[in-house]
């Protein structure tokens, strides 16, 4: 926004100041004065990019009422440069920056890895379609009409938060389970690219069925991590390839359960924990660890144990090679006959198979 020049000016000015000052009367109960926010345990810093003075002013009180700390920018360079400085955890730009406007600095900052995970709130006195749709293209999280009201932007601010230190969360769990997933296979002696089968072939199927992308998500990493557990299995059991004793079969087995023990402190990998825990369960109820029978199975768990089961069979080991794609799938029918795997899911599978390039 620029500097008041006539009384219409003015008086707009001092609309938006009056509402992003707000009013204690009007605040919500769930929002009382001295309440925490989920960020308690640390201080969020604001990015605050617009031209008139009086309203960085005011949004700076704003936000250190509520503990956050403020970075204030005049124009849309100083914003840019600011933020790639101080790596804000969000930005409040205003539409009509100078220099660079700001829809222009958010397209800047969207395109820099460095930045594109830092949430942006473009302010416009526009309530228009066009202003709308130039603004979510320009890759903004969200967008504010002003007058602003204090309250709502303080909501959606936290809500950006939220997600911001989400997004955090996941990309620390994506990279360290990535990572621990390449060791694990590379030292149960498949290579690095049986994980990205299995994960390919697990959501390709999964769409096939019909799940949702969340769902979809979650199948990815459960085929990426199912076997984590592994790392805690000497090599001599896993490398041996004539019959485990009764004590080592024990020990192999275990690994679901460790699997779901290193992952769990991983937040954002909660919802991958029963793929971890229950890719080994079999049909009839004779898996491990839990013995779950039928549709007690979870089905992220049921189609990670048969695609796992079908890369293991057409992928070369060690100590054999791979089998033909035809007595693979003659294989899983076999083993869905002999109460391993859901028979209805091997014939959906199969017919994916048979169906994939």
């Amino acid at each position: 926004m620029t500097m008041p020049t006539d009384t219409g000016d003015v008086a707009a000015a001092a609309t938006t100041a009056v509402a992003l000052v707000g009013s204690p009367r009007n605040e919500p109960q769930h929002m009382a004065a001295g309440e925490t926010t989920d960020l308690s345990t640390e201080i969020a810093t604001v990015l605050v990019a617009d031209g008139n003075p009086t309203i960085r002013k005011i949004l700076r009180h704003s936000f250190t009422a509520l503990g956050w700390e403020t970075i204030e920018a005049k124009d849309g360079p100083e914003a840019i440069e600011r933020i790639r400085q101080q790596m804000p955890h969000a930005a409040v730009l205003d539409h009509k920056l100078t220099k660079i406007n700001g829809c222009e600095v958010c397209k800047t900052l969207k395109s820099d890895e460095q930045t594109q995970m830092i949430p942006i709130i473009v302010t416009t006195d526009k309530d228009s379609p066009e202003d709308r749709v130039s603004v979510l293209e320009a890759g903004a999280d969200d967008l504010l009409t002003k007058p602003i009201n204090r309250l709502e932007l303080t909501f959606r601010v936290r809500s950006l938060l939220r997600i911001h230190k989400f997004n955090k969360e996941l990309i620390g769990a994506e990279s360290v389970s990535l990572a621990l997933a390449r060791a694990v296979a590379a030292k149960d002696g498949y290579a690095q690219s049986h994980l990205e089968k299995v994960a390919s072939h697990a959501v390709a199927f999964g769409k096939e069925l019909g799940l949702d992308n969340t769902d979809l998500k979650i199948l990815k990493y459960g085929a990426i991590l199912h076997n984590v557990g592994k790392i805690a299995i000497p090599d001599s059991v896993l490398e041996k390839r004539g019959p485990l004793t009764p004590r080592e079969k024990a020990l192999f087995q275990h690994h679901p359960r460790v699997g779901c023990d290193i992952c769990a402190p991983l937040k954002p990998l909660k919802p991958v924990l029963p793929i971890i825990r229950h890719h080994k369960e079999h049909w009839d109820g004779t898996g491990y660890p839990d013995g779950l029978r039928e549709n007690e199975i979870p089905q992220g768990a049921q189609i990670v144990g048969l695609v796992d089961a079908y890369v293991a069979m057409t992928s070369d080991r060690p100590y054999r090679k791979a089998v033909p794609d035809s007595d693979a799938r003659e294989n899983l029918r076999r083993l869905a006959r002999d109460g391993r795997f859901n028979p209805r899911l091997v014939d959906r599978f199969i017919t994916y198979v048979e169906q994939t390039p």
